[in-house]
This record gives structure tokens, sequence and C-alpha cells, in this order.
């Protein structure tokens, strides 16, 4: 005996929908998620290194812009040497990691200095460069 659905049939936009939604879902998730390149928000040339470092996905920022002034930003926000110690022992949470994005004019030093002043603090420090011919 051969038993018979009495339901009408549905649509097939019925079906659809749902994988459309998963299929918008999951490009709005992979796009906020990646992390292809790292940028401070000020323009600097860093300088040029075969050098490959990984892990640092949520590291804070420290810009050291070029020219005689060698302005420091923490995560986009301009601060003195004495703010960045300041702001470096305030975040005691999270990544212990710290990038110095430092431009290609701005005097070794300074950098240097920066970057002295954050392993004094615990952090684990990367200086950022681009690869040859970029």
């Amino acid at each position: 005996m051969k038993l018979e659905s009495n339901l009408p049939k549905q649509s097939p936009w019925l079906y659809t929908a749902p994988l459309l939604n998963t299929i918008l879902l999951l490009l709005v998730y992979f796009l906020f998620t990646s992390d292809f390149v790292v940028h401070s928000g000020i323009t600097v040339m860093p300088p040029q290194s075969n050098s490959r470092l990984t892990g640092f996905d949520r590291a804070h920022i420290i810009t050291v812009s070029g020219g005689a002034d060698h302005l420091i930003y923490f995560d986009g926000v301009r601060v003195s040497t004495g703010e960045l110690r300041e702001k470096l022992k305030a975040s005691r949470e999270g990544e212990r990691r710290v990038i110095v994005h430092a431009d290609k004019h701005a005097s070794h030093g300074r950098v240097t200095e920066i970057g002295n002043l954050a392993l004094e603090q615990g952090y684990e420090v990367a200086y950022s460069t681009v690869p040859p011919n970029s």
C-alpha cells in the first residue's frame, strides 16, 4: 500500500532562501575575521626584508614616523614616550605582543628605544618590514 501526502507542493524558493542566508553569513564572517595585512593608519615606508613572522595577529601597533620629529602612535593615537610607557603598563590584559611599524627614514636609535621600552614592560616585539620589490 502506497502512502500519499495530502500536503501541497512547496515552492523551490523556500529552500534556497536559507542556503543564500548561510552563504551570506559565511562571506561576512570571513571578511570580518580576515587580517591579511596589518595597517596602522599612519603612512610610513618600512624597510625591506626577506623575513616573515607569524603569530602577531592581535598585537598592539606602535608607529614611528620619519622626519625630524619622529612622532609616535600607539594603536593609531599619537602619544609621547611617557604616555606610551603608561599605555603599555595599562594594557596588561590580552596579547602581550607589539609590532613596531617604523618608517625607513626614522632614526635607528629612536626605533630601538621604542622597542626596548616595550620589552621592559614584558611585551614581545616584532619590527615591521616589507618584502623586496613591493
